[in-house]
């Protein structure tokens, strides 16, 4: 019987459908699914009713990992506890993006990270633009936000920085994927790109952080090298550890006693109040809990916003929301891959996806995408075939 099985299996991935084009059909689905989501659409569909199409993706990618990838016994166990610690998180915090990315990174196993990322920046470039004109249209609400007396347009999306975050991805995806070809003229796209983001979202994390990308690549995958350099791009790795380690205190032991604090949470709109708030009242667990959250977010935060603005309540830090949120397990699950993916390649001398990492990090702790698959394919890197990219090899040809 188990050789038949395994016959079965050979047959249905030679004559039917691959372990890849299992993924990938999956990660459509996703993808879409969860950008619909994010979008003002929403008012009139049921959240439940999209998420089906996540929990079919995550169905797919249980198959492939179980059936069409192949793992020793001990690897096995790893990435059930996983599963299941993903799974527990999401029946405690009623949040399904955590346990819907730790999907993808463990079934993206054998699949090329070029296509990975290829695909991801096809899909959500073509459905960022479609959701940009339904609402210029006038077919979906472009919901429009304010910070003083400046309107920040969210143009379909539920909410302003949500839409910068898009951008500052697919700025990301576009430069992991031409990084070779970047010069001064697509820095100048660039910039003009995140001009026109600042002048629609007045998004200020986003904007300076999509000017870092081009700077920061170009260092970091320059054939030529001085002592500096490399001491820079040497970097990467142990400051996407050290940087969350960092903020995580910070919000900890926030106090408005502390005048530079008290700055430094200006400059992040009061993002350590909320964070230091959130571990006073919820504290931190192992497999995550439920807390209530208001934020500006869709209509029912723009409402909020302008009658209530004293009841909003949000945890934006991706790093702070695994601790309070989608429990400690799960946070240093995630820290350990982002760990991995650096140190893996800084060995091999290839900086390009510990620069991409560096400027996700710096994101994410301010943000809360870390783990939306919607937004970021750099984690699926971790179990995926990483080309070569600075150091030749066969695989160091672009995906056609």
């Amino acid at each position: 019987m188990n050789t038949y099985l395994k016959d079965k299996v050979r047959w249905v991935n030679n004559k039917v459908i691959s372990g890849e084009q299992l993924f990938f059909f999956a990660f459509t689905i996703s993808l879409i699914a969860s950008f619909v989501v994010n979008t003002t659409f929403m008012i009139y569909l049921r959240i439940n009713q999209v998420n089906w199409f996540n929990y079919f993706a995550l169905f797919l990618l249980v198959i492939k990992i179980y059936i069409f990838d192949s793992f020793n016994w001990k690897e096995y166990i790893a990435i059930t506890i996983t599963l299941a610690l993903a799974f527990f998180s999401w029946k405690n915090t009623q949040i399904n993006t955590v346990m819907i990315m730790f999907g993808f990174i463990l079934g993206a196993k054998n699949i090329n990270f070029n296509k990975i990322v290829r695909h991801y920046f096809n899909v959500n470039f073509v459905l960022l633009l479609l959701i940009i004109l339904y609402s210029l249209l006038g077919i979906i609400r472009n919901l429009a936000f304010f910070r003083g007396d400046v309107f920040r347009y969210s143009l379909g999306i539920d909410y302003s920085t949500d839409l910068s975050a898009y951008v500052f991805y697919l700025c990301l995806a576009y430069c992991y994927l031409n990084y070779r070809s970047l010069n001064w003229k697509k820095f100048i796209g660039i910039l003009i790109i995140d001009t026109i983001m600042y002048l629609i979202t007045n998004t200020r994390v986003d904007t300076f952080l999509i000017l870092l990308i081009v700077p920061v690549i170009v260092l970091a995958t320059s054939s030529v090298k001085t002592k500096m350099k490399k001491f820079i791009v040497s970097s990467f790795w142990y400051l996407n550890i050290i940087l969350p380690y960092t903020f995580v205190l910070l919000t900890y032991y926030f106090t408005f006693g502390n005048p530079i604090m008290v700055k430094l949470n200006r400059i992040l709109s009061g993002r350590l109040t909320y964070g230091e708030e959130g571990f006073e009242k919820y504290g931190v667990t192992l497999f995550g809990q439920k807390i209530a959250e208001h934020g500006w977010g869709g209509a029912k935060g723009l409402t909020m916003m302008k009658n209530n603005p004293f009841g909003y309540f949000y945890i934006d830090s991706s790093f702070i929301r695994l601790l309070i949120i989608n429990g400690t397990l799960l946070g240093v699950i995630t820290l350990f891959i982002i760990a991995f993916i650096s140190i893996r390649e800084t060995i091999h001398h290839d900086y390009l996806l510990p620069s991409i990492l560096f400027l996700v990090v710096l994101s994410s702790m301010i943000d809360q995408h870390l783990l939306e698959i919607t937004y970021d394919p750099f984690l699926l890197s971790f179990l995926s075939i990483v080309p070569f990219n600075l150091n030749g090899g066969s695989q160091n040809d672009k995906i056609k």
